[in-house]
């Protein structure tokens, strides 16, 4: 990596491991969570070319109200921050990283259908960024289903489990990473010209196979993140 490049993911970990230290992360005693994503832009593309300079990158405003979300997102982006297959596979640390938090700082904790895992919705915004060399898309909405896999393991009132992500049961800090890293992949364009992964939103079959191919390319580092308490205790009412 150039000496750019490692000076911006070093810089983008100390900002945010000290917006990490100084959030308030309440315990949210209403635990819900959700597994399959779906993309639905709405309106027109627009396209923006990003400079370094453009955009300030800041740590997504629902980790300060949300610690399980919280713990996901940092996970998240210690991998991706990382030189690694995972970080390569995304186009690497610095892009891979960068494109991470403007993403999934626009999320949004809503009720869903259980089976639904993730949602993006709202006006396109596609993004050419010569500093990373990287291309990618933005919703106006991303939602994380507070009735899905992120936050439970069982449908709300109901014995009913809730499908995982892969090999990873649903409600685990491993499952959250998978489910992130995932919707990168529908957001990141690869060097073919095509996303990294096609849209999968009403194909259940093609989510699976998506979920499958993340788990192969960054397996490894997700299953290195040790069980939290939490996930050992998770709250299914």
């Amino acid at each position: 990596m150039k000496l750019r490049g490692l000076l911006f993911v070093t810089a983008l970990l100390m900002n945010l491991i000290s917006a990490k230290a100084e959030a308030i992360l309440p315990d949210p005693s209403w635990n819900e969570e959700m597994p399959s994503a779906e993309i639905t832009g709405e309106g027109k593309t627009s396209a923006l070319e990003a400079t370094p300079e453009s955009v300030a990158v800041s740590v997504a405003p629902l980790a300060s109200k949300d610690k399980v979300f919280a713990s996901a997102y940092f996970d998240t982006l210690s991998i991706l921050a990382a030189n690694n297959a995972c970080s390569d596979f995304f186009g690497g640390p610095e892009a891979a990283a960068d494109v991470f938090s403007r993403l999934i700082g626009k999320a949004q904790k809503n009720s869903l259908p259980s089976m639904v895992a993730m949602h993006m919705t709202g006006r396109l915004v596609e993004i050419a960024d010569k500093r990373t060399n990287s291309r990618y898309r933005l919703f106006d909405r991303v939602m994380i289903n507070s009735n899905g896999p992120f936050y439970r393991q069982r449908v709300p009132y109901s014995f009913a489990q809730i499908p995982g992500l892969g090999t990873f049961q649903a409600n685990t800090r491993q499952v959250r990473v998978l489910m992130f890293l995932h919707e990168l992949g529908h957001a990141i364009k690869g060097d073919d010209g095509n996303w990294l992964l096609p849209d999968d939103g009403k194909d259940n079959e093609l989510s699976r196979r998506n979920s499958q191919r993340i788990e192969e390319v960054c397996g490894e580092q997700i299953k290195a993140l040790r069980s939290s308490k939490q996930d050992a205790q998770p709250k299914n009412y």
